[in-house]
């Protein structure tokens, strides 16, 4: 069995600053941007990769999304790192029941976005598990969703700026 740092393959260890967040939610502009290279943000998240020491969680919705839209030898390194890094206890994937009405609820009133189903389901999953930051491209977007009430995001790659 591969060690923490090999299951992550893309972090190195160096002498740089670490991040601090614990946990991490991952849309699937994160995702795209890790394992597309010609992604503007490409260096941006393998930078923070390297750097992170903690756990991500995500959706099944963002998995999904994230496979549509890479090739289909990106989705392979995607799937390699998303499998080690669970493996390795490094990732949860959220396996709540999809809650519908919550979602067509959040869908509504963020309207003028507008909010996508993954999007939802990472709102969903911030509120339910109380984690704030998150590893986005819709920058946009998650400055806009709250977490119930005013709780604003945290996104942690604008950070790495």
């Amino acid at each position: 069995m591969r060690n923490r740092r090999a299951c992550l393959d893309h972090r190195a260890a160096s002498g740089t600053a670490t991040t601090f967040v614990k946990n991490v939610i991952v849309d699937s502009g994160f995702l795209i941007g890790l394992f597309d290279e010609t992604d503007p943000l490409h260096s941006r998240c393998r930078g923070f990769l390297r750097d992170y020491r903690g756990r991500f969680l995500t959706t099944e919705s963002v998995i999904t999304e994230t496979m549509a839209l890479l090739s289909t030898k990106q989705q392979w390194r995607c799937l390699e790192w998303l499998g080690n890094a669970a493996q390795a206890g490094l990732l949860r994937v959220d396996r709540e029941p999809l809650d519908f009405g919550s979602i067509e609820k959040l869908a509504r009133k963020y309207a003028d976005q507008p909010m996508d189903f993954a999007d939802a389901s990472v709102v969903l999953l911030a509120m339910r598990s109380g984690i704030r930051e998150i590893l986005t491209a819709d920058r946009h977007d998650f400055a806009v969703y709250r977490m119930g009430g005013r709780t604003r995001f945290v996104d942690v790659l604008a950070d790495k700026m």
